[in-house]
């Protein structure tokens, strides 16, 4: 739902209340509130998911199995979660290495010394894998030892301030009733940019403006109705933006959103969503100074944006809770179709997932050349 500006606003088309500031991206009809916007249908949502789908679908052509097979195995890589995606990041790089490189990046890997080679990152906010074992129970022999190592390879945690300066003492109107849906998406911009530049703050002005260039939050006055809305908008935005896909996929993306939200065992209520924002604000800082003055407007302005919501979030933890379960029911659902793709895969192939991926990574090949060998 974008906002409109203040210039000679038509009354809203459902309760005619003289402001209406707001325009529904599917139907036009303008609307004053939160509660008008729900009420006149779920135009929005449905428009954000039409253009996500769209988006995946633009590379297929009906025909032919292979070309189907070849397709679903384009939308797993964009849908799929970290473990998915990760065995394809390569696959560009490989082809370009001589069958003698190829041997020896193997030899590497045999022995593991490739390991050595590549800086180890993990996103801050990851799960450590030890509360996982401890809920299926029992630890094995090393298995805390190796959750300790993971710990210890996460990117580097951005500190929290002792005072965070409260909303009432920020010089900005009221927060509106549309304003904890944004954070959603400002979230998913944020996880989507450091995955996919592995989290390398040298990446100036290039990581920060992948933030704003998949959240619509950011970038301008982009109001959602609903978390499934801001999620659904960044996903489309991703799509069209011409980036590479992150090594999370989309369903991890959007469950990066969640354990920001739920925050990790042993912090304080929203304190990872205040973490998040102040790195935001970091890397919005940082961008700006690699940019002429007269470029600088988008990164100061999302800077002042997420000092706003990092002021609000501190002061609503209940509804951060709420924004946590609203997301895990929009990865839930990524997460199925993702499941269903890889189903078309599997039986289009005649193999498990995971083998169909080692032998396109070992060989070399892309979709179609994996389909044809398989046919």
């Amino acid at each position: 739902m974008a906002a409109a500006g203040a210039e000679e606003q038509p009354p809203c088309g459902l309760c005619g209340a003289a402001a209406a500031p707001y325009t529904c991206p599917r139907c036009n009809r303008r609307l004053c509130s939160l509660g008008c916007y729900r009420g006149h249908g779920g135009c929005a949502e449905a428009f954000y998911r039409e253009q996500v789908l769209q988006a995946l679908e633009t590379e297929r052509d009906p025909p032919p199995a292979g070309d189907r097979l070849a397709s679903a195995f384009r939308r797993l890589r964009q849908l799929g979660e970290a473990e998915d995606a990760a065995g394809l990041v390569g696959h560009d790089l490989w082809k370009g290495l001589s069958p003698a490189e190829r041997a020896g990046f193997q030899r590497l890997l045999s022995s593991g010394e490739a390991a050595t080679l590549l800086p180890a990152w993990r996103p801050w906010w990851w799960r450590r894998r030890r509360r996982l074992v401890e809920e299926l129970g029992k630890p094995q022999v090393g298995e805390e030892e190796e959750a300790e190592d993971e710990e210890a390879a996460a990117s580097p945690l951005p500190l929290l301030p002792a005072v965070i300066t409260p909303l009432s003492s920020l010089r900005a109107p009221p927060p509106s009733p549309l304003l904890p849906f944004q954070l959603p998406n400002v979230l998913f911009g944020y996880a989507f940019a450091l995955s996919l530049h592995s989290g390398d703050e040298t990446l100036l002005p290039e990581l920060p403006a992948a933030i704003l260039d998949v959240s619509a939050a950011l970038r301008g006055r982009r109001a959602f109705a609903s978390t499934t809305e801001a999620l659904h908008a960044a996903r489309y935005d991703v799509s069209i933006a011409g980036y590479p896909q992150c090594p999370l996929g989309d369903a991890g993306t959007v469950l990066a959103v969640v354990q920001i939200l739920e925050g990790r065992e042993g912090r304080t209520d929203g304190e990872d969503v205040a973490v998040a924002l102040l790195h935001l604000e970091r890397l919005f800082r940082k961008g700006e100074r690699h940019l002429p003055k007269e470029e600088r407007r988008p990164f100061s302005n999302a800077r002042r944006k997420c000092r706003y919501l990092l002021a609000w979030s501190r002061e609503a933890p209940e509804t951060l809770v709420a924004l946590a379960e609203e997301s895990r029911v929009v990865h839930a659902s990524v997460a199925q179709e993702a499941a269903a793709l890889r189903e078309e895969v599997e039986r289009g192939c005649g193999g498990p997932w995971q083998e169909l991926v080692s032998n396109r990574v070992n060989k070399g090949l892309g979709e179609r050349q994996l389909i044809q060998e398989l046919n």
